[in-house]
């Protein structure tokens, strides 16, 4: 299993989602390791079913034991070879119809996917509070500071 084999099963499934995290941090010039990836997709019945056939699509397990039900009330870790997924169908700080809004497109692993605007992501790592989060939530802040000033 890979990050592009995951994204492309999404994409072709028509899973409407954005990735959150750091895989989409890239996206405004900053990086960081990171030993999985965060899926956000939008909480409706329809759209768990595609996500439901994309992840079976590329060999996850487990599917068989979740109900659609659960899939939309609580994040669900996904273990699988060398590749941990969260996928959220909430997550602190914002709601998925206003990250959608304000997504942007960006490619990753050679896949078109979107990512949170900066503010939302801001907003999801000021709600969590991590120290991991924190960290990042600085480096973050100071990108659109350096944004803010380019503009002027």
């Amino acid at each position: 299993m890979t990050i592009q084999k995951l994204l492309r099963s999404l994409v072709e499934h028509k899973v409407i989602f954005v990735v959150i995290g750091a895989w989409a941090f890239p996206a405004y010039g900053y990086t960081r390791n990171t030993y999985d990836i965060d899926i956000f997709f939008n909480p409706t019945k329809a759209n768990v079913q595609r996500l439901i056939r994309a992840l079976k699509n590329v060999g996850y397990d487990g599917l068989e034991d979740l109900t659609i039900d659960q899939l939309l009330k609580r994040k669900t870790l996904f273990r699988q070879y060398v590749l941990d997924t969260d996928i959220h169908p909430f997550v602190k700080g914002v709601e998925f119809k206003g990250v959608w809004k304000t997504k942007k497109e960006v490619e990753i692993e050679k896949v078109k996917v979107f990512v949170p605007s900066l503010d939302n992501l801001i907003s999801m790592k000021k709600a969590t509070g991590r120290t991991k989060d924190l960290a990042d939530l600085e480096y973050l802040e100071e990108i659109k500071k350096q944004t803010a000033k380019k503009k002027k």
